[in-house]
């Protein structure tokens, strides 16, 4: 079993970091195979729309999104998270989730497509973070992770949200979010197990 966290902050020790480390509390004392990334340790270009990846499933670009992409290929679980930045993700995580286009195919017409990770059971929590403390100003970060998730073929089972927190690390005073988070690995440590 392995769980791969990606992570879309460029702040190390920062909210997003310490939520995603909540959620994978409870398979590290299992003992499981976990890997975290910050996507701003990779060099990862824009989608430029070349349809150079239509037959392939590969984006054509050389770059580290491979890299990446080879990680969530050997992955069972995958934690997809990112900070609110102007109501969305960050602009490393757009790009990368742009650059995903190449994990869809569309074998009949441009109405329905199939991502690559279609039936193979792997399942993915969602987790987004907001400085401010309304709902609303998380934008669309929430639902464009979770959206791409299942586009690509992940089977979405839970998603976590922190709202009002932005000074690094100040979520960590948050006990009950951190405590959800907990239950959400959990939950995601059970159905892998299965």
């Amino acid at each position: 079993m392995k769980i791969l966290s990606i992570n879309g902050s460029r702040r190390k020790q920062g909210n997003t970091e310490f939520l995603i480390q909540s959620i994978l509390a409870p398979a590290k004392k299992k003992g499981v195979q976990v890997e975290s990334i910050f996507l701003g340790d990779y060099s990862i270009g824009a989608c430029t729309g070349c349809e150079g990846c239509s037959r392939s499933w590969e984006c054509i670009i050389k770059d580290d999104f491979a890299q990446v992409v080879k990680k969530v290929d050997e992955a069972d679980g995958i934690v997809l998270a990112s900070p609110t930045y102007w109501y969305s993700v960050t602009s490393d995580m757009k790009r990368f989730i742009d650059r995903c286009y190449s994990l869809i195919q569309f074998p009949v017409n441009r109405k329905k497509w199939i991502g690559k990770y279609q039936g193979t059971e792997k399942v993915c929590v969602t987790a987004a973070v907001c400085e401010q403390s309304e709902a609303s100003m998380i934008g669309n970060t929430m639902s464009l992770l979770t959206d791409f998730s299942k586009d690509i073929g992940l089977d979405v089972i839970e998603t976590v949200k922190g709202l009002g927190f932005f000074e690094a690390g100040s979520i960590r005073a948050d006990h009950n979010l951190l405590q959800k988070a907990e239950t959400t690995g959990q939950n995601l440590f059970d159905l892998l197990k299965r």
